[in-house]
């Protein structure tokens, strides 16, 4: 797995989703910020890396300052991403299409992930299921309802890799989930970041 970088959500699901069909879903960690908001716009504020996130958790605290952002309620999660992926139009998937992974060289900042150290606390959540353009655009777990009918953990993720692939390459997701590179994310929470 790649590091990919950090993104800073409020995770608690909206009023009535998914109610009652996935219920033992207490958060929404999802990559994409289809349900749960990404706190800090780094497309706006032009501070991105070329997997759409941030490159330190610094950046994101620093950017939440400057627009006096209510940091309340949130989570700073770090992800890691599959060296590969695999292209589909949203309908069919063939298993035997895994490619080495392809960035887009849209950045405006280099790649220079830094990972969390032990001392930050991270605590794997889960695998994510990302649709993925010049951005992550989707996560079909939370933004296409696919969580009620795999089995997720109760931040809407896979509990492990080897799962969140199986579902891919059964095609799981091929009720038109979304046109773009399918890849397996890690969703890491960083503890104890904010007072």
């Amino acid at each position: 797995m790649i590091p990919a970088g950090y993104l800073i959500k409020r995770t608690v699901p909206p009023l009535g989703w998914l109610q009652p069909n996935a219920s033992n879903i207490a958060e929404v960690c999802s990559v994409s910020d289809c349900v749960n908001d990404d706190v800090v716009d780094l497309l706006d504020s032009w501070k991105f890396n070329n997997f759409g996130f941030a490159n330190t958790k610094e950046i994101l605290l620093e950017l939440a300052q400057s627009s006096a952002v209510d940091l309340s309620d949130t989570s700073l999660f770090f992800y890691y991403v599959y060296e590969r992926e695999l292209g589909s139009d949203g309908w069919k998937f063939d298993p035997e299409g895994w490619r080495k992974l392809t960035l887009p060289d849209i950045s405006t900042i280099e790649n220079g992930v830094v990972a969390p150290e032990c001392a930050d606390r991270p605590v794997l959540l889960g695998y994510d299921v990302v649709v993925c353009g010049d951005f992550p655009e989707h996560s079909p777990l939370s933004c296409n309802l696919i969580a009620t009918e795999l089995p997720v953990n109760q931040f809407c993720l896979f509990d492990d890799f080897d799962a969140a692939k199986a579902a891919i390459n059964a095609g799981k997701f091929g009720g038109g989930c979304g046109e773009g590179f399918y890849r397996i994310m890690s969703v890491c929470r960083v503890e104890g970041w904010y007072d």
